[in-house]
């Protein structure tokens, strides 16, 4: 995460200019546009209220994301002039980041112009944040609109981070998860009902009492007007919020924590590994009756996906790969009941992994500077038999893999792609090397015929084969001939435990080059 120089007393004057996007991060913090309301007040009288943004609800959380090197777009619902509240100017509510805010060379025509917020959510996804700024206003515009829900609601569904203090989160109030509130059982904080009743106003309608109404799991700090801020994870959505004018700041450094660990990567344990997975999607098999079926195939998707947590959790880079490059076909079968582990569903939904089969760079690519990766895992699928299995160009950068000290590791019937390896006396390099990969057994089991399974083409070459006691149950073998390093999983179960085997050979690996 890059932070920005700045100039301290340029920072004080907040004379920082409002860049494009550097890659650091983005934020949208949305003021409200409307300028008087109606509430009831402790009388239980209706007033008419003039009001806007709060002040210092946008000009503390401007100052810490510019601060923190973000580029930051000041929005509002209908775009254009930002009122603000006559109160948040007057004594102590009008403070230094105030003044900056309304003086700085940058910022003082900022609440004259706003974008709207409609044209902004075209692109929710390219921003890391949503900050919604409080003030009364909000009541006239923020609660009950329809658009401002929608947005937040997408912007959740793509992992933006969405804050908001005081009585900005009113504008969280109509956001749903399927037919129930969003905030039902979420930890949340914003402008307490005793606060609503310490300025003059009814507390029937505060913003505790309409978060409570929703189930919200709703707190406040001990004494009145002193700064609390609530962070919540709810079904991947993360939301921000603070309690009062106070903690306006407090809110927007949290942001900024939350944007900063998004943003930086996990340690690297080593320069990466390559998950390689077939092309091939439609494929002719000889049944248990001899006879020849057309199969709709493609990578078995735990084989991918339980691999690719397994590394990414162990801090390696990962890159998604097939030999022809572009989209990786998935094996319905492979999406259905229990074959369709959590691992595979968070690989198809997660914001980082969903489109990573849709479009794969070729094999041939990556292999150019091949001895810069620590590993290369052949995921299986009967897919792998159409384009893995005879393959001169896999055979070729395998034996280069096993040449230059990379880990080669395949699972179920990624390990075709290892038959046509040669060494350099034209000998099978698995001919003496202990193996598996899906057995004749399973084969015959799934429907098909033992005669061309991974087992049977594996010791046609001189491997030795081993399985499990039982087909479908986990077997990995770790293999070493010659300064090859090998590793073979027998089926989908063995995914797991073999790219576990696989990163436990990188990091004793790498320990001994340090």
């Amino acid at each position: 995460f890059h932070i920005l120089q700045i100039n301290p007393t340029e920072l004080a004057t907040m004379g920082c200019k409002q860049s494009r996007n550097t890659g650091v991060g983005r934020v949208i913090i949305l003021c409200t546009n409307t300028s008087k309301i109606e509430m009831e007040d402790v009388k239980g009288e209706k007033v008419t209220k003039e009001t806007g943004l709060w002040l210092e609800e946008a000009a503390a959380p401007y100052k810490v994301f510019k601060a923190a090197g973000l580029d930051v777009t000041i929005a509002s619902l209908s775009g254009g002039e930002v009122p603000v509240d006559a109160g948040s100017k007057q004594g102590d509510f009008y403070t230094e980041d105030c003044k900056a805010f309304d003086e700085g060379a940058a910022t003082k025509g900022l609440l004259s112009s706003t974008k709207k917020l409609a044209d902004l959510a075209k692109n929710i996804k390219s921003y890391d944040a949503i900050y919604l700024a409080g003030g009364f206003g909000t009541i006239g515009d923020f609660k009950g609109s329809e658009e401002l829900t929608s947005i937040i609601t997408k912007a959740f569904e793509e992992g933006v981070i969405v804050a908001a203090v005081c009585h900005g989160p009113v504008g969280l109030l109509g956001v749903k998860e399927g037919k129930k509130s969003a905030l039902k059982g979420m930890a949340v904080t914003g402008f307490s009902s005793a606060e609503e009743k310490a300025v003059g106003y009814s507390e029937k309608n505060s913003v505790q009492a309409e978060m409570e109404k929703l189930g919200a799991v709703y707190t406040c700090a001990a004494e009145l007007f002193h700064p609390h801020v609530v962070t919540a994870e709810k079904n991947g959505a993360i939301c921000v919020t603070g309690q009062n004018p106070a903690s306006s700041k407090g809110a927007a450094e949290k942001v900024v924590e939350l944007i900063k660990k998004k943003k930086t990567p996990p340690p690297t344990t080593g320069g990466g590994v390559i998950i390689l997975c077939t092309n091939t999607a439609k494929i002719e098999l000889e049944d248990v009756k001899g006879e020849t079926v057309t199969k709709d195939t493609g990578v078995w998707l735990e084989e991918a996906a339980a691999p690719y947590k397994v590394f990414k959790d162990g801090g390696l880079e990962v890159t998604v790969a097939s030999l022809s490059g572009g989209e990786v076909p998935v094996d319905a079968a492979s999406k259905q009941g229990d074959f369709y582990t959590e691992d595979c569903k968070a690989f198809e939904e997660g914001e980082a992994t969903k489109g990573l089969l849709s479009s794969t760079p070729k094999l041939s690519e990556l292999a150019k500077n091949l001895k810069s990766y620590d590993a290369i895992f052949l995921a299986g699928g009967f897919g792998t038999i159409g384009d893995f299995k005879g393959s001169k160009d896999l055979a070729a950068i395998l034996a280069q893999a096993f040449k230059e000290g990379v880990i080669v590791g395949a699972v179920c019937h990624g390990p075709i792609g290892l038959v046509g390896v040669e060494e350099e006396g034209k000998e099978s390099a698995l001919k003496g090397m202990a193996v598996t990969g899906f057995s004749s057994a399973e084969e015959k089991a799934v429907g098909y015929s033992d005669k061309n399974s991974v087992q049977a083409e594996m010791e046609k070459v001189g491997a030795v084969y081993s399985c499990a006691d039982a087909p479908f149950k986990s077997h990995v073998v770790t293999a070493e001939k010659d300064g090859k390093v090998c590793v073979t999983g027998q089926n989908p179960a063995s995914s797991k435990g073999a790219a576990e085997k696989v990163l436990e050979l990188i990091k004793k690996k790498n320990a001994k080059a340090e």
